[in-house]
């Protein structure tokens, strides 16, 4: 004869939340890890560039002085893409109203097109005059940007 004991209901009740507690905590873990995901998006362990612009006007002064060296070499070509990629987003980090900021990211698709068309870190005198446009662009666009308005706090009179 085979018997098996069942555990009265009142056991069971009580066992089962410490069981799923137990189960959640191996699943889970007890702390982070090195591959664990990050607990917020603004953890700034990420590496940043070194030819990454402080401000708009930086990025046409960082392209200008790539566009100025004797020789493009790979390196600088991939600077140069760089910079041109982060324009709008540099950009978009300012006060500039959306109308003024279109403008600037429809000259940095367009020379993006241009310089990814070419498949060669030789840049034509086409692609140096287009990225010359753009820096100037950048120019008359960081001149628009509105000052920062002042914070004001509530014990100001």
């Amino acid at each position: 004869m085979n018997r098996t004991r069942r555990l009265p209901l009142g056991a069971m009740k009580r066992t089962l939340p410490a069981l799923a507690m137990v189960l959640i905590t191996l699943m889970v873990g007890c702390g982070e890890t090195k591959d664990s995901p990050k607990a917020s998006h603004f953890e700034h362990d990420h590496i940043i560039a070194e030819h990454w612009p402080e401000d708009l006007p930086d990025v046409a002064a960082k392209l200008r002085s790539r566009l100025e060296s004797d020789s493009i070499n790979e390196q600088t070509h991939a600077e140069i893409l760089d910079l041109v990629t982060w324009t709008p987003e540099i950009a978009a980090d300012t006060n500039l109203t959306e109308q003024d900021w279109i403008p600037l990211h429809e000259a940095t698709e367009s020379t993006l097109a241009n310089l990814r068309a070419s498949q060669s870190t030789n840049l034509t005198e086409s692609d140096k005059n287009q990225i010359l446009a753009l820096c100037f662009l950048i120019d008359e666009t960081a001149n628009l940007i509105p000052e920062q308005l002042p914070t004001f706090s509530s014990n100001d009179p």
